[in-house]
């Protein structure tokens, strides 16, 4: 195979066979504006031009990524729109209430970590790791 075409040999061995596979390398990441530092998990969501999005945790984007077909993630935006995802809020802080009600205006903001990539000056000096 020629290896100029992006042939399967050419691939991480995650990719080999994942038809939902995408080259992240150069994928810019958001996350929610409420993401915060002391959170165990923060997800991550990166947008590529043909619709397929991929998935991960940001504070440890090495566990792995999931990707998603346009349709997959249309089907998942409107179940969490319907409140399928939703948590019973005698489980929920009275923050974490407001949040789920859509009281609490949220927006997807650029990762850390694509922002350091887009000016890696801008990391420099940060001894936060």
């Amino acid at each position: 195979m020629d290896d100029a075409t992006g042939t399967p040999q050419d691939l991480p061995p995650e990719a080999r066979g994942n038809t939902k596979w995408h080259d992240t390398t150069h994928a810019v990441w958001k996350r929610s504006s409420l993401s915060r530092a002391d959170s165990s998990a923060v997800v991550e969501v990166a947008k590529f031009d043909d619709g397929y999005r991929a998935v991960r945790d940001g504070k440890h984007p090495e566990k792995g990524t999931l990707f998603f077909t346009p349709a997959e993630w249309d089907a998942f935006v409107l179940g969490a729109k319907d409140g399928e995802f939703d948590i019973p809020e005698e489980y929920l802080t009275a923050e974490e209430a407001a949040i789920q009600r859509g009281e609490v205006p949220v927006t997807a903001v650029v990762s850390p970590a694509s922002q350091e990539a887009a000016d890696p000056a801008a990391g420099e000096g940060d001894s936060a790791s």
